[in-house]
């Protein structure tokens, strides 16, 4: 075991850190004072992980969505559900799978040591049968077909499917009917072997709590030893886009639309590509910048409008939108006020101005313990520090800007998704 104590003056925050002999990486920063103790304990297994190689070097392709439907089946236990125990104590437990991570949490004002026990044992002890496994299908089948019946989330999804060709990002999360319906408590005692072990999973615990408590606890309850990390398989993803434009018809108030600009991931530095790109995208498309306000006045978007980036090791891509009453044109007057935009180059002032917001928006997030748990946990899933995206803010540069918008926004690889209104055009 290696514990290590690292300090940012600047935040005023000491976060302490541990390496277990099973692999598992812990963090454990405390805020004297706050009321809520939130933790998480979390896996390097999302939606992304279809295909793998175990240890004896075989290739498993799994169904999608069976990341999403472990994560519901593990609250499951022999007798009951352990969300039920959790509410015993006083604390509120949940968990949630994206494309690269699963997260178990539970917030408390009170009986932390008996929550965090139980999130740690829980987490380690799957129970799955077959009849278990087929009631669980009715239930996220349902899921699956409201959740793909909401406006805001089918724009984004056939985003993806635009965007790309055959990376597991374009398919939804929750995977589909026809994939759910292929998965057995076999191929989930599968996963949960190959990627719920200690060495690809962190945990993190913030509020008023004892570092030395909580790493006492992880050492008699997480056993094991250190294992090589998973071989993962993604299949070849050309560079340009699928196709530029899909568009559907739903029953939607205001049509939606999503344009998206695929990107190449930063394998070297995934920390600066990132803090570079939320500058960039808020000195362009902000409230206070001349695009958006120029498609403002144009009234072609609204305040729901707004622009992000979101990045993996393996995909990359800057999506921005929004409800429109025309989005072709909305579609037509970004592209040519972002050709317009790279003409007469980007503001130094407007740069200056995004950095800083950013900064300020970065040193607020350590008020909130459950933003900051989400932050650490998944920055450390992917082998990076949070408190490293500070200096990477005071070390960019305009030059830094304006090179991201012409090497990424500049560039052809763009699509778009449209919502209409049911019974106007879609094809």
């Amino acid at each position: 075991m290696a514990r290590s104590l690292l300090e940012q003056r600047r935040l005023g925050e000491q976060l302490h850190y541990e390496e277990f002999g099973s692999g598992l990486r812990a963090f454990v920063l405390p805020k004297r004072g706050f009321q809520t103790r939130y933790a998480t304990f979390a896996t390097r297994y999302g939606s992304n992980d279809q295909s793998f190689v175990d240890s004896t070097g075989v290739r498993h392709d799994t169904p999608a969505g069976i990341a999403h439907f472990l994560e519901h089946k593990l609250f499951e236990e022999e007798g009951g559900n352990v969300s039920e125990r959790f509410s015993a104590l006083g604390a509120m437990a949940n968990a949630y799978t994206n494309y690269t991570a699963t997260t178990y949490l539970f917030s408390t004002a009170s009986r932390f040591p008996e929550a965090l026990q139980l999130l740690l044992e829980f987490v380690q002890h799957p129970y799955f049968t077959p009849q278990s496994v087929e009631k669980e299908q009715g239930i996220i089948e349902q899921e699956l077909r409201m959740y793909l019946d909401d406006p805001r989330v089918a724009v984004f999804q056939n985003l993806m499917e635009a965007l790309y060709h055959h990376h597991p990002v374009r398919v939804e999360i929750g995977g589909t009917v026809e994939s759910i319906r292929q998965i057995t408590a076999d191929d989930l005692y599968l996963c949960y072997r190959t990627f719920y072990h200690p060495s690809n999973m962190v945990f993190f615990a913030t509020g008023d709590v004892a570092p030395d408590a909580v790493f006492s606890a992880i050492h008699r309850l997480v056993p094991g030893e250190r294992r090589a990390p998973v071989q993962r398989v993604r299949p070849a993803e050309p560079a340009a886009v699928r196709t530029e434009l899909v568009r559907r018809a739903m029953p939607v108030g205001v049509p939606l639309i999503d344009i998206g600009f695929k990107d190449e991931p930063d394998r070297e530095d995934p920390l600066r590509r990132e803090v570079e790109m939320e500058i960039l995208l808020d000195c362009l498309f902000g409230t206070s910048s001349d695009i958006y306000q120029t498609l403002y006045e144009e009234g072609l978007l609204s305040e729901h409008f707004a622009a992000s980036y979101f990045s993996g090791e393996d995909f990359a891509a800057s999506v921005l939108g929004g409800p429109s009453p025309d989005p072709d044109r909305l579609r037509e007057r970004i592209l040519t006020l972002l050709a317009a935009q790279r003409e007469g180059g980007l503001s130094v002032e407007a740069v200056e101005r995004s950095r800083r917001k950013s900064i300020g928006e970065f040193v607020a997030l350590f008020n909130s313990p459950e933003a900051v748990a989400h932050s650490f946990s998944e920055y450390a899933l992917r082998g990076l520090d949070l408190f490293a995206a500070l200096a990477a803010l005071d070390r960019v540069r305009y030059e830094d800007i304006a090179r991201r918008f012409e090497e990424h926004l500049a560039q052809p690889r763009v699509a778009a998704s449209i919502i209409v209104r049911t019974g106007e055009h879609a094809q």
